[in-house]
Formats: C-alpha cells, sequence, structure tokens
C-alpha cells in the first residue's frame, strides 16, 4: 500500500546539536511545539507523498544519498513517529483534527491564542506595548507630528499581521488614523487563513479574548450575512483558534475601544489561486455572493462599522523558496511590486490590485491578496492613502512586506476620502 502523506507544514531550516535539522511547524494549531527532524528524517518526510510504495521510497532515498540502504524496520519507525506528532495525513491526524475542532466549539469563546509569546500577557504591559507604537507614530493624535488627522473618521484600514517586533511602528501609523472607537461599532476585521481551509471565507460564532476583556462576534452582523450567503462559511471555524491574523488586529481595536462597547465579525479568507488563478475573483459565486451578503449587512447596520485588513504582502528570499539571498536587490525588486500593487489598492481598484499582483502569478507571495481584494470590493467606492510601507526580516531567511493604509468615502465634490492628505 502507498505511503501515508506528508501534510502542509511550515518548514524552517535550524540546528540540532551542531547539524543541521529542519523544524516543523504548522498553521492549524494541531502541534503543540514546532517538531525537531533530522535531515534524514527530513528527507524520508518529504518522500512521503501518498503515492509511492515503501521500496519506492528506499529506492528514492538511496538514489537521494547517493546509495544509502534505509532498512525497512528504520522506514516504518519514521513514519510511526511521524504519525505521532501528527505531522502525517493518517486516521490519528484526522481525529486529532476533530478533538480540536469540538473543544473550539465548545469554548466559551476564542482564547487569546498569542499572548504571552507574541505580545504581553498583562493588561497593563499590553496597553503600555499599544501606547507605545501609537505614540511613536503620532498619526492625528493631538499635539503629534507626521501626517495630519483625517477630515472624516476612515471606513477602512490595512494594517500588518506580521509580529509586532517587526511590524509594531507600522500599525502604529494605521490605527493612530483611526483615533478613538466609538460605543457600539462593529469591527469587520478581514484576516488570512493561514491554514488553507477549503473555502473562501470562514466565520465564526466565537468572541476573541484579549488579555483584558471579550470582544464578542456581532450577532445581527453575522446572522444578516448567514441569510444572505447560500454556501456554509461556520464548517471550519476551528481554524480561528491560532490564527494571528485577526488576533493581533482586535487588541488595537480593543485598546482604541478605551472600554467602550465594540463588536466584531472575524471574517478569515483563504488563497482565491486556486479556485480562479489570474482571472477576477470576481467570477467565483463562493466570493462573489459573500462580498454582497456582507456589504448588504453592512448598508443596513444601524451603527458605525469599520472594515479592518489584517494583511501582510511579498515573501521573499529562501525561506520561502527562492534562490537569491535576502538582500539589496531583493529587497528592492519586492518593494518596487508590492508599491505597485497598494496604488492599485489606495486607488479603490480591487480588480486592478488583483492583476497587479498576479500579473506573474504572485510570485512574490502576497500572503493578503485575498483579504485585500475583499476588503476594497466591502469599501467600493473607496479611495485611500498610504501611511507606510515597511520590510521585515526572518532570520531563518526571508523578507515580508507590509503596509498601513486608510479607506474613506468618494466625496462627490473632489473624490478626496477621509485618510488622505489631498
Amino acid at each position: 500500500m502507498p505511503v501515508p502523506k506528508l501534510r502542509p507544514l511550515d518548514l524552517v531550516a535550524g540546528e540540532w546539536q551542531g547539524r543541521r535539522a529542519v523544524y516543523a511547524r504548522d498553521y492549524e494549531g494541531l502541534l503543540e511545539s514546532p517538531v525537531l527532524l533530522p535531515l534524514p528524517v527530513f528527507l524520508v518526510a518529504l518522500l512521503l507523498d501518498g503515492r509511492r510504495e515503501i521500496i519506492e521510497v528506499q529506492g528514492e532515498y538511496a538514489r537521494l544519498t547517493g546509495g544509502t540502504i534505509l532498512p525497512r524496520g528504520d522506514l516504518d519507525r519514521i513514519i510511526q513517529d511521524l504519525d505521532a506528532h501528527h505531522l502525517l495525513e493518517t486516521p490519528r491526524l484526522a481525529q486529532r483534527r476533530r478533538d480540536v475542532e469540538q473543544a473550539y466549539r465548545a469554548a466559551p469563546h476564542r482564547a487569546p491564542a498569542h499572548a504571552g509569546v507574541s505580545y504581553p500577557a498583562d493588561p497593563a504591559a499590553l496597553a503600555a506595548t499599544l501606547e507605545g507604537f501609537l505614540s511613536a507614530a503620532a498619526i492625528g493624535r493631538p499635539g503629534g507630528d507626521g501626517d495630519p488627522a483625517p477630515a472624516r473618521r476612515p471606513r477602512g484600514l490595512l494594517a500588518p499581521h506580521i509580529d509586532f517586533l517587526r511590524g509594531g511602528p507600522t500599525y502604529g501609523r494605521a490605527y493612530g488614523a483611526v483615533g478613538e472607537i466609538p460605543a457600539g461599532t462593529c469591527a469587520v476585521v478581514v484576516g488570512v487563513a493561514h491554514a488553507g481551509p477549503p473555502a473562501p471565507y470562514v466565520l465564526t460564532t466565537k468572541g476573541y479574548a484579549t488579555p483584558g476583556r471579550v470582544i464578542e462576534v456581532d450577532r445581527p452582523l453575522l446572522d444578516a450575512v448567514a441569510s444572505r450567503y447560500p454556501f456554509d462559511a461556520m464548517t471550519h471555524e476551528a481554524v480561528h483558534r491560532t490564527e494571528h491574523s485577526i488576533e493581533f488586529q482586535v487588541l488595537f481595536l480593543d485598546h482604541l475601544a478605551g472600554g467602550r462597547p465594540l463588536t466584531i465579525l472575524p471574517v478569515l479568507c483563504s488563497s482565491f489561486e486556486p479556485l480562479c488563478g489570474r482571472a477576477s475573483p470576481s467570477q467565483l459565486g463562493e466570493v462573489e455572493s459573500f462580498i454582497a451578503a456582507l456589504r448588504d449587512a453592512i448598508a443596513e447596520a444601524e451603527r458605525p462599522v469599520i472594515v479592518v485588513g489584517g494583511v501582510d504582502l511579498s515573501h521573499v528570499g529562501p525561506r520561502f523558496g527562492d534562490a537569491e539571498a535576502v538582500g539589496p536587490t531583493l529587497a528592492a525588486a519586492a518593494r518596487a511590486d508590492d508599491l505597485a500593487a497598494l496604488d492599485r489598492a489606495v486607488a479603490g481598484d480591487a480588480e486592478g490590485f488583483w492583476q497587479t499582483v498576479m500579473a506573474d502569478g504572485n510570485r512574490r507571495r502576497v500572503c493578503g491578496l485575498s483579504a485585500i481584494y475583499t476588503v476594497l470590493r466591502l469599501l467600493t467606492p473607496t479611495r485611500g492613502h498610504l501611511l507606510a510601507y515597511n520590510q521585515g526580516e526572518d532570520p531563518a531567511g526571508g523578507m515580508v512586506g507590509f503596509a498601513a493604509a486608510v479607506f474613506g468615502e468618494v466625496r462627490a465634490d473632489d473624490g478626496a476620502c477621509a485618510g488622505s492628505d489631498g
């Protein structure tokens, strides 16, 4: 029978006891910690494609290692160990997924998955951290320097979802332009489903807990979308459990709300590329009907609504599969591509943004492609203002682009918008 298949993982090069190794991480949150794979084990794992027979794996291993024989017993033990760590698509992994999903559905809310690791778990320390980013940016804040305050409160914004260590100042630029959030506001937070569930959009009924309080889901808005959307956006809701792209936005939104009533509609986007390639996502019924349903629900909401995209841009370098090492040349090329795409985004041109990124098949791996497209479609007609663009280096040999932008309504008199400097 064919060997089991290695499941999609985030594989990072590293060292163990002075030798090269690979650390396996996952976006589903099924692993309690990264799994260390010595290079021989990693090579075997890569050969487990769900199609090869045992003898074919042994033969390919011998070919790739210059004739090293991998005994059947050793191969069986490696497969059993990989399975025990939930790295293979087997019944054990399927059961692990079911257990995680059941636990999430039974929980009263979504726990702050990255508290104490990516940001302080203490509410006071977290508030000081976030206020530090906002104060440093000083956009539209009393007595601050930098860009002028928006003439009107933005309808939407793009903020990073990279870690605060690298992206903190850019988060500050994005959320500094929002200012205080009025009581009763609903934030539609569109993030990236890094786990890649087989659905373009994934909703959840669970409120997002911060170290200070739980920000509940706006049930009237959720119900209004669900009643209009002919597909099921809840089947894979457990992917919200560990996804950081929304969690980090909720921290800032809660901070700006200052304890006032605030609700959210968390929306995770999978990649549309496997479904439509370079063609417009508007041809996809599951995408178009969701955007229409959410637009209608927002239009009918009798309370302030802001649309937030928690997104990053290009991912380049050996860490992400490029042959070229991270350096000034690669950084400049990625920056130029990101800014070209952002030029269409701040013009409010969702289709132009999509086509700009997909002109080369998204070779820069813009992970926020589908989410940004969704935000722009939800805000149409709109124009925006790019507040900041930055790049952060990955210690494993990569570079990630990210930005801050705000969007407002197109005014009938001159076409300017909130968040624009004219």
